[in-house]
């Protein structure tokens, strides 16, 4: 009887271990589905799928910052990015304070960390969008503290070289006294390694492949001047994601900056073929984006009226929360106005696109068109 009873036990209790990995299973296949809701922002969908994952046993580490995410972009979706990033402030503490009790539980779990200094990091995403670099030095040096901890407990735990990247990254192109920051955290503070530890993240499998091929595309192409590179993360996000705007928007612009019209035509039909079903600020802002990738198709194609036209209306209607479009929409209308022998006019906006200050190329071209007008 008490060998029968042991069998019996011993079944019990590896039927509930089997019923625990079971459950964490599928906790990570709504996981999963989640992030592929985020990105084809079905932000609302995304967030009620990670609040279910969140509310339910075994704890899943992508939860709490999931869900404080998607809320943000959908709050930024529906009331605007002002608003959105005021709440965002607002509801970050929770997500950290679950955070907190799970690295007491789970001491030796790299992803608990990570996620803990992340979740940090979008404070310091704000305090970007207002240009405030002090802030973003001191958020982010207290983000990396937790990102390095993880990267400690596990170096093949891929996620963690995206923040590491962009870090590096952003270190490298700063000014000098980003340089101490890189020195207290033991980073390169260069940007090769940045993009390096970047793409480590992008080719592999985590939960971060898409953001991580998200932020190169921007980078290769805005910071850069790669634009094949490019082209190459974001046609492997328009794959994957072909209901997101944005990701044919980055296309879009590699495949103008490539000359490849025709390409970039089928690309800017389909943000044009999505805008129906697109909630109201988001629509508005595809709208914009489309004035810029008409105006800077125009450009290229030496339809300079049109150019013209399609350049102001981004100018005179910018309410981005980023300020990048808007140096490339005054660097090209001094293209144009160059073009048309206004030189004066086009260093009126070449001006503008440099003391945006922004880290844009369109800021490093203007500068040099201020000396030496543009031409074919």
């Amino acid at each position: 009887m008490k060998i029968f009873n042991t069998v019996i036990a011993v079944f019990v209790f590896f039927g509930s271990i089997y019923a625990e990995v079971l459950t964490f299973d599928v906790q990570d296949k709504k996981a999963q589905q989640a992030i592929k809701d985020l990105y084809n922002m079905n932000y609302r969908e995304s967030n009620r799928l990670f609040q279910e994952i969140l509310e339910n046993e075994p704890f899943h580490p992508l939860a709490p910052i999931g869900a404080v995410a998607t809320q943000w972009l959908y709050n930024q979706q529906r009331e605007g990015y002002e608003i959105g990033n005021k709440k965002l402030l607002d509801e970050i503490g929770s997500a950290l304070n679950i955070y907190k009790r799970q690295i007491i539980i789970q001491p030796d779990n790299a992803e608990l960390p990570f996620y803990y200094g992340t979740t940090m990091g979008l404070k310091s995403r704000i305090l970007l969008a207002e240009k405030n670099w002090v802030g973003v030095l001191i958020s982010g040096y207290n983000c990396m503290r937790y990102i390095k901890r993880s990267e400690k407990l596990n170096s093949e735990f891929w996620d963690v070289y995206l923040p590491l990247g962009v870090f590096n990254y952003y270190v490298g192109i700063s000014a000098s006294y980003m340089k101490v920051a890189s020195w207290i955290m033991r980073e390169s503070g260069s940007k090769e390694e940045g993009l390096k530890q970047m793409t480590l993240s992008a080719r592999n499998n985590g939960y971060g492949r898409y953001e991580a091929r998200g932020i190169l595309a921007f980078v290769y192409l805005y910071m850069e001047d790669d634009y094949i590179a490019s082209l190459e993360f974001s046609t492997m996000l328009t794959d994957e994601f072909p209901a997101n705007p944005y990701y044919h928007f980055l296309s879009a612009e590699a495949l103008i900056s490539l000359h490849q019209y025709k390409e970039a035509d089928m690309c800017i039909d389909k943000i044009r073929n999505l805008l129906p079903i697109l909630k109201d600020n988001m629509r508005k802002e595809y709208i914009l984006k489309l004035h810029l990738l008409d105006g800077s198709t125009a450009l290229y194609k030496k339809d300079l009226i049109i150019a013209e036209r399609e350049l102001k209306s981004v100018i005179d209607s910018y309410d981005l929360e980023m300020d990048w479009h808007l140096s490339y929409a005054y660097m090209r209308l001094g293209n144009v106005h160059d073009l048309l022998g206004r030189r004066e006019e086009a260093v009126e906006y070449y001006m503008k696109a440099v003391k945006l200050n922004n880290r844009a190329s369109a800021c490093k071209w203007s500068k040099k068109y201020l000396k030496e007008p543009y031409s074919d």
